[in-house]
């Protein structure tokens, strides 16, 4: 507890608007903190803008949609969210490589990766919409939902089309908050995205007023995000015309090392969707898709903790790459064994409450129509915190660009994760999904992270006794 307090305090006292001199190691360990702190207050901001505007939709939606429906939306989100690594990679792997040119303060080489990015990245959008225009009419949508009627099928068809829309749209505008996280700016993107919040909410509320169905819903819910990324990369490129894309700045070299990242983080990002995404597809298709609302809703409840992990934790993923370009093993230790302490301080805690309170508060926001059992509640509240130092530990790894042993341990553990998915859930029930991810986290992805990252740290003081940092970035 007094670890966690002084790594509080340490927090505190770097938040100011004015950054810290960098010309010293002492400055440049300030000034990440500093920028980490301000991230998380403008994420801690933007999502707590998120979950009131989702303690707002939610019941909302739910009871103007009805659980089929409401179910029926969830898939869509949930197949949406397995597509999430269509980028194959390449949004993560700028980020780092962005990251790791600010460590050396050359400019030339972050543009070169940016515009490189955004090349490939239009490519991919452009594939994925002919693929979509040519693959949507062989869809079989009421077989992919589980549902008995026609119309609900149609309906969530052409719902998804909008989603989908937004999705493609989304990959090349993915360069901009990528680049600008790699600069450690990633607070200007969260107030940007907390404006686009407070507008989608507006937008759904509407639709709900005007008793429109689910595909206007579903437009309003990202029709304010993509504008406020466009607001963001206009921000973003006025205030750093040097990160501005030019067909001039393209380099075979650059692309084809963001492309050597991206591939492993796509192969991480596709072990993640099986493992986490899938949770919603699979109940939907053992126990149909009014059954997936039993185990959405209460879910929401505790990704909550992830968010509140994320706000934290999340902002050191670029410092950790900046620090090891700059041969600073040694901050990224300290900052490693402070998250993961204050991460556990708060994760612990607040399970346990949302076990206790789980009940109450579903009944208030739903009202009576979708109960929780305690063993769902006590399999979420633990899965809660294995999840949080999952995370915490992958930040560290992702940031180090520990990536290949992490990758094929996350495709095998993955697929362990699905097996027992189904397995479990064919008999106990919607809290099965719960169970197979909590098993293959403790039992396979933690206990391998863990070697990886002792590994890493006896590298570093090698390094550094050696003053030799070569291959420090790629360990694994």
């Amino acid at each position: 507890m007094i670890i966690v307090l002084q790594t509080i305090n340490r927090s505190l006292s770097l938040l100011r608007l004015s950054p810290f001199e960098t010309s010293t190691a002492g400055g440049r360990s300030k000034e990440r903190f500093r920028r980490a702190a301000l991230t998380t207050i403008a994420s801690a901001s933007s999502k707590a803008i998120a979950l009131l505007t989702g303690l707002i939709s939610v019941p909302l939606t739910f009871r103007y949609l009805g659980a089929e429906r409401y179910g029926i939306w969830m898939v869509l989100i949930s197949i949406i969210a397995a597509m999430s690594f269509a980028d194959l990679g390449i949004g993560l792997g700028l980020m780092n490589a962005v990251s790791e040119a600010y460590g050396k303060d050359d400019r030339a080489l972050a543009r070169e990766y940016v515009t490189s990015a955004l090349v490939m990245m239009l490519c991919i959008a452009a594939f994925l919409a002919l693929v979509g225009a040519v693959g949507y009419p062989f869809v079989p949508w009421q077989r992919l939902f589980n549902v008995r009627s026609e119309v609900a099928a149609a309906e969530g068809a052409r719902a998804f089309l909008v989603l989908y829309g937004a999705f493609v749209v989304n990959i090349p505008l993915g360069v901009i908050t990528r680049a600008q996280a790699g600069l450690q700016k990633g607070y200007s993107s969260q107030v940007v995205s907390a404006i686009g919040g407070i507008f989608s909410l507006g937008a759904m509320l509407l639709v709900i007023a005007l008793h429109d169905g689910l595909v206007w819903l579903v437009f309003a819910s990202v029709f304010a995000a993509t504008v406020a990324t466009l607001l963001n990369g206009w921000l973003l490129f006025r205030s750093h015309p040097w990160l501005l894309p030019s067909w001039n700045a393209y380099r075979k070299k650059s692309a084809n090392r963001i492309h050597k990242l991206g591939l492993m983080f796509f192969v991480l990002q596709c072990g993640v969707a099986v493992s986490y995404s899938s949770d919603n597809i699979v109940i939907a298709q053992v126990l149909g898709a009014a059954a997936v609302a039993a185990y959405a809703v209460p879910q929401k409840l505790f990704s909550f903790v992830a968010m509140v992990v994320s706000i934290g934790i999340g902002p050191l993923w670029p410092a950790y790459g900046e620090a090891l370009a700059r041969g600073d093993g040694s901050w990224v230790r300290r900052a490693f064994m402070g998250s993961l302490w204050l991460t556990l301080a708060i994760t612990i805690p607040l399970c346990t409450l949302l076990v206790l309170t789980g009940s109450w508060i579903l009944k208030v926001a739903v009202g009576r129509s979708l109960h929780a059992s305690i063993a769902l509640l006590v399999t979420l509240g633990t899965w809660g915190v294995v999840n949080a130092v999952s995370y915490v530990v992958a930040i560290l790894l992702n940031g180090a660009g520990v990536l290949k042993v992490q990758s094929i341990v996350s495709v095998f553990a993955s697929l362990i994760n699905l097996a027992l998915s189904i397995f479990l859930t064919r008999r106990l029930g919607v809290m099965g999904v719960c169970l197979g991810s909590i098993i293959t986290q403790v039992g396979i992805t933690l206990p391998v992270c863990c070697f990886l990252i002792r590994r890493m740290f006896r590298s570093l003081a090698t390094a550094k006794s050696s003053n030799d940092q070569d291959g420090i970035l790629y360990l694994a």
